[in-house]
């Protein structure tokens, strides 16, 4: 499969290969951001010359792109998973659903999480990484807004709600409490960072518990 950021070169390497390129990539970057990486130890790690990545990727921020690619793809499959899995269920337990898909992918993805995370309030990266990155932020409020969607039209929710307004607030707050448990010094007060199973339960419980209270009032013109 061709990826749209590398050369026909890179297209051409086996597999195991292009996973030593990534994962080395994926850790550079993620430990020192875009401006401050370097190519010669992200090389050395994937046991390659820089001659030679310089003909899979054409520069510095092609390979970044390739890696914010990855993230992306890794983000939407969660998201596809949720939507199929719970087609069926009431508003409360898709949103539920939802944020615990995202504690599971910091959790699986680490690096790709804070890359990501990282990229949401920084400068240091390409415009062009700037604006995908926005894109996808926005994709994840419309995911939201479709799930608010399905709920007005099963008559869960009031149909005067403003859709995009609430699937907004509703994104941010979720994104709030991922950077949480993956920063260290973000929220130390809340407990949150590195939390365990029972913890992670009762966070999605009260949150869950407070966006739909929330959804309710605003529908009811309380706000």
């Amino acid at each position: 499969m061709k990826h749209p950021h590398g050369t026909e070169a890179f297209d051409t390497l086996p597999h195991p290969k292009k996973e030593r390129i990534y994962q080395a990539a994926v850790s550079e970057f993620a430990e020192r951001g875009f401006g401050k990486a370097s190519m010669n130890r992200l090389v050395e790690a994937a046991g390659i010359s820089k001659g030679s990545l310089f003909v899979y990727f054409k520069s510095k921020s092609g390979l970044f792109d390739a890696i914010i690619d990855l993230a992306v793809n890794r983000i939407k499959e969660h998201l596809r998973e949720v939507r199929q899995s719970t087609a069926d269920d009431p508003f409360s337990l898709r949103i539920s659903a939802l944020l615990r898909s995202g504690f599971r992918f910091v959790d699986q993805y680490p690096k790709l999480a804070k890359i990501y995370f990282e990229l949401l309030q920084s400068n240091d990266a390409p415009k062009s990484l700037q604006k995908m990155v926005q894109t996808l932020n926005w994709q994840s409020t419309r995911f939201i807004a479709s799930f608010i969607e399905d709920g007005i039209k099963r008559e869960e929710l009031d149909s005067e709600i403003d859709v995009v307004r609430t699937a907004f607030l509703i994104n941010a707050l979720f994104e709030k409490l991922l950077r949480s448990y993956y920063s260290e010094h973000l929220a130390p007060e809340a407990g949150l960072y590195a939390a365990d199973a029972i913890n992670i339960d009762n966070w999605v419980q009260s949150t869950v518990n407070f966006a739909t209270f929330g959804v309710s009032r605003f529908s009811k013109g309380e706000f």
